[in-house]
């Protein structure tokens, strides 16, 4: 599981650097653009139970600046 959760963690912010670079998006929408890659690691192979875990985590480890809003 760890092997997929580093696999998962690198594809998000790979997808997030290339595409958004240091703009703000949802968290979501890069989601779903990783998913929209047929091969890519589906969330339930990883240690994070949702994606709300997963951003906090990002947040957490100082890879990402999570912001929460009224969307989530």
């Amino acid at each position: 599981m760890d092997e997929f959760s580093t696999e998962f963690e690198v594809e998000y912010l790979d997808t997030l650097k290339r595409r958004h670079g240091t703009s703000k998006m949802n968290a979501n929408n890069v989601y779903q653009e990783v998913i929209a890659n047929k091969h890519h690691i589906h969330m339930n192979a990883t240690k994070w139970t949702s994606l709300g875990d997963f951003v906090q985590y990002l947040g957490r480890s100082s890879k990402c600046v999570v912001e929460e809003t009224e969307r989530g």
